[in-house]
């Protein structure tokens, strides 16, 4: 890694991506269409970490022991990290096509919520290279949030407290001026826009070597069934 590494936390935004530059103490935000240049400026050395707030290790029958010790970690928040998608399903274009065989893979149906992620999740997918690993990495942004906070966070992001609470922690890493890297966005982007400060916080803990890895099996495309903290 570079003497000051640059990172970027990711997290998924309506019709693209909100993306967090993090070097030093400080961050900038950034919205995005595709992925893809984020990926690209990791493969040719521009940032050292990028970490994302979308699954990239997908197991063939739903279960990631990932997610289980996350939610292990977030206690009464455990609803905050919901299942994640088997791999097949990224081989359907209709919902109902795919709950069906959801239930028929593993005894339960694919959430709405889950299902509209898998664009992304496909987005994702398509740009992961084994060279990228550990580099490209995925994260949970409310486990990362307990992790800094030192405790799990009980209030809800879109709330005025929860963002209240999220925008004081993160003042803690960023310093005074993360409000005046936020005041120019739009305020339905500053629940995403916190989440891919905290993924840019996890990405730098990655570049120092102060990471917290949860599980690391790899599914049936080799990928990791890893959450980064």
């Amino acid at each position: 890694m570079a003497e000051s590494p640059t990172v970027l936390g990711v997290d998924g935004a309506r019709g693209g991506w909100l993306i967090a530059e993090h070097a030093g103490e400080s961050v900038r935000f950034e919205f995005a269409e595709a992925l893809e240049p984020c990926v690209e400026r990791l493969r040719h050395g521009g940032v050292d970490v990028v970490a994302v707030d979308m699954p990239i290790g997908l197991s063939a029958r739903g279960h990631r022991p990932a997610d289980q010790l996350a939610r292990n970690r977030l206690g009464a928040r455990r609803s905050t990290f919901f299942p994640t998608p088997i791999r097949s399903l990224l081989d359907f274009d209709d919902y109902a096509e795919a709950n069906l065989h959801a239930k028929e893979t593993t005894g339960k149906g694919v959430s709405k919520q889950a299902w509209n992620l898998i664009p992304k999740i496909r987005e994702v997918d398509a740009l992961w290279r084994p060279e990228l690993a550990g580099r490209l990495v995925e994260t949970h942004p409310e486990t990362s949030f307990g992790e800094l906070a030192g405790a799990p966070l009980l209030s809800k992001k879109s709330s005025l407290q929860g963002r209240q609470e999220r925008v004081e922690l993160l003042r803690g890493v960023f310093g005074a001026q993360l409000e005046d890297a936020l005041e120019p966005l739009s305020k339905s982007l500053w629940v995403d826009a916190l989440d891919a400060a905290i993924a840019a916080w996890t990405a730098m803990r990655v570049a120092t070597g102060d990471a917290i890895v949860l599980g690391g099996e790899l599914d049936p495309a080799g990928r990791p069934m890893q959450l980064t903290i």
